[in-house]
């Protein structure tokens, strides 16, 4: 079986990088994207000059110009964008059809046992950002690693436009030192929990922390724990997973968590009634997802294992997500589904995670 490997691309201050493309006189100021502080805009993206003001995404943009007097504002263009990313996702494709876009500017791509460039994810990475650089006169950085969300964690570390490799020998020691609040789900309030147990690092997460993770955290508790440790649940055969799932775009652009969680409430109870229609006897849940999209288009998803829709989980998905990946941003659609699996029979190995 072919080792996994997986490449995270990430784009440098997309929005900004695009918008520059045709205003090449900006390139030396302080500039960013976003609304305007007299709508109570907020700040999409910042180019990095801006960033050293403190100027940062989901700022709002008042706060901004108070940082930054001569940072330059531009609209945001997400037409532009999306063209760009079109371009971006016909590059990954050269290397593997096997690509999952976070949002408009990020996506994971695996590339197990492509024939690329002797099969090295290394060199496939290197290739990819030399071909956005060469084509789209963009930069991006990138991660390798064996484990999906670990690629994620490694393109953060030479950013901006640098690569990141963490090899299969390499995944502990690069856990040991990492400190838990790159783990992505771990935000303040986990990071809270966490540094109140003693754990500051990710060798710190030990499993004797098991049972206090699970008492604290619940479920995502547990998910902590398993990240920590450098394991990510197996993918399963596409053949025996399917989802369920219900989605709505709201009336109005939401700021209010408390709304968020009525909203996801109807959701919850469709999507019930959805899986008692579409579910037979040799089906069983194993996830439950919630997916929130944001006032500037981007994508925010995330997950937990699961033996059947599970409403406390779901609100904990969704309060991970509010905390950890809005910033500032206003919510316009919410998504709620399951992943449901038929059974296999016992005697049958599932493939397990190296």
């Amino acid at each position: 079986m072919d080792e996994k490997k997986f490449i995270h691309i990430d784009m440098d201050s997309f929005f900004v990088s695009v918008e520059l493309l045709d205003a090449p006189h900006l390139q030396s100021q302080p500039v960013a994207v976003g609304g305007s502080a007299a709508e109570r805009g907020v700040i999409s993206t910042a180019n990095y000059i801006a960033r050293e003001y403190g100027v940062k995404s989901g700022m709002a943009t008042a706060t901004a110009h108070r940082l930054c007097p001569n940072l330059v504002l531009l609209p945001t263009r997400f037409d532009a964008y999306e063209a760009v990313t079109k371009k971006l996702d016909a590059i990954f494709r050269r290397y593997t059809d096997k690509i999952e876009f976070l949002s408009l500017d990020e996506a994971s791509l695996d590339v197990t046992g492509q024939p690329h460039c002797n099969g090295s994810a290394t060199y496939m990475a290197a290739h990819i950002r030399a071909a956005i650089e060469r084509e789209l006169a963009l930069t991006a950085s990138a991660g390798v690693a064996p484990l999906r969300y670990l690629a994620k964690i490694a393109s953060e570390v030479n950013k901006p436009n640098g690569l990141f490799v963490i090899t299969p020998q390499n995944v502990r020691n690069f856990l040991d030192d990492l400190d838990v609040r790159k783990i992505p789900g771990v935000g303040p309030k986990t990071y809270s929990v966490l540094e109140n147990l003693g754990c500051r690092l990710c060798s710190d997460v030990t499993e004797e922390k098991i049972p206090f993770l699970m008492h604290y955290l619940g479920v995502h508790g547990f998910y902590v724990w398993e990240r920590c440790q450098g394991i990510e649940e197996h993918e399963e055969k596409v053949s025996d997973i399917k989802s369920l799932g219900v989605e709505r775009t709201l009336p109005s652009d939401c700021t209010d968590f408390e709304t968020c969680l009525e909203e996801l409430g109807s959701l919850f109870k469709s999507l019930d009634d959805k899986i008692s229609d579409a579910c037979e006897d040799d089906n069983t849940i194993i996830k439950n997802l919630v997916k929130l999209k944001f006032s500037d288009f981007s994508i925010s998803t995330t997950e937990a294992p699961a033996t059947s829709l599970c409403k406390d989980t779901v609100n904990s998905l969704c309060r991970m997500l509010w905390d950890t990946r809005r910033q500032g941003r206003a919510v316009r659609l919410i998504g709620l589904s399951v992943k449901v699996k038929k059974k296999v029979n016992d005697d049958m190995q599932l493939e397990l995670p190296w």
